[in-house]
């Protein structure tokens, strides 16, 4: 669980510890829009991932990555179907936003696009069902591209387990 300690205030939870960040920093509202339409449109988008995308995500990889590294027995077929599926819908639903578009809101990068790209760091171990979402890859691999992505992503080995 990532927390943030800002002079004695203490804050919980990814997406409001990314808002805190891009509010407190000179140039955040680069990544994080201050205009009200422009703002709500990367706030979907981090509702969405929050309350949608990586709970889907995090069905596969609980499944297929952290039930075997903690030894919790093997992954349950009916659990992995059931991930599958979400996945997939949700991917539908994500690669289709993306037609005609290089990044997730307001044509340029935002917090929506590290948060949405967040869960897919282990996509690989977990075996997540997106293969024929070509839209997504190509968003996806813009966000690897970016110096924050690749200054604070899991090494190759680690993204492998």
């Amino acid at each position: 669980m990532p927390v943030l300690e800002d002079d004695g205030f203490v804050l919980w939870e990814s997406h409001a510890i990314m808002q805190y960040l891009a509010d407190t920093t000179p140039g955040g509202d680069a990544i994080y829009p201050t205009a009200p339409r422009a703002r709500a449109d990367v706030n979907r988008w981090l509702f969405w991932s929050a309350y949608h995308f990586q709970p889907a995500v995090s069905v596969l990889g609980w499944e297929r990555v952290v039930k075997g590294m903690i030894g919790a027995g093997a992954p349950d077929p009916a659990e992995e179907k059931r991930g599958e599926a979400l996945v997939s819908s949700l991917g539908r639903v994500l690669d289709a936003h993306l037609e005609g578009k290089e990044w997730i809101a307001q044509d340029k990068l935002t917090l929506a696009d590290f948060a949405v790209a967040t869960p897919l760091a282990y996509m690989q171990s977990a075996r997540l069902p997106l293969g024929d979402f070509r839209r997504l890859f190509g968003w996806f691999s813009r966000v690897r591209a970016t110096d924050a992505w690749k200054a604070t992503s899991p090494s190759p080995e680690d993204a492998n387990m």
